[in-house]
């Protein structure tokens, strides 16, 4: 993927980002970006846990998905919207950490539809373990006026 095909993705990319309230209310923040590619992370937070004290498969599932759509995003058209069409998580671990990371990555762009995978990793004092695995089909949306980048 060349740079000079997706023009400024990475601004575009962080300002779309910056646009979600629910990303903010989570507390996730992106970290890094490359053509196709994109790091966030999100700190422990007790408000998104579930009844045993982990963090819900809720929030993880949000960090990935959002993490594997705005992979997507960057390597699509300026003038394009990115909508998950079908996503599908496995758990491996409880979501016990201190910290949480979420690494997405384009496995096969596409004009309309790319595929995508998303790894959660959980950083619980010195160890890091990978807690979940996405893989999602995402949508270049273009033309319409409820969906913008």
């Amino acid at each position: 993927m060349s740079l000079a095909t997706y023009g400024d993705y990475a601004t575009r990319t962080r300002e779309s980002f910056a646009r979600q309230p629910a990303m903010r209310m989570m507390g996730i923040s992106m970290d890094d970006i490359a053509p196709g590619e994109v790091w966030l992370s999100m700190p422990f937070n007790p408000d998104f846990t579930q009844q045993h004290g982990f963090m819900h498969a809720g929030a993880i599932i949000s960090g990935l998905d959002t993490a594997a759509g705005f992979a997507a995003y960057s390597v699509m058209p300026e003038e394009a919207g990115v909508l998950t069409v079908e996503l599908k998580t496995s758990l491996m671990r409880p979501g016990k950490g201190q910290r949480f990371n979420f690494h997405a990555r384009v496995l096969k762009p596409g004009r309309t539809i790319l595929f995508t995978e998303a790894v959660a990793t959980a950083i619980d004092g010195e160890k890091e373990h990978e807690i979940a695995r996405l893989t999602a089909t995402m949508m270049a949306v273009q033309g319409r006026d409820d969906v913008q980048g």
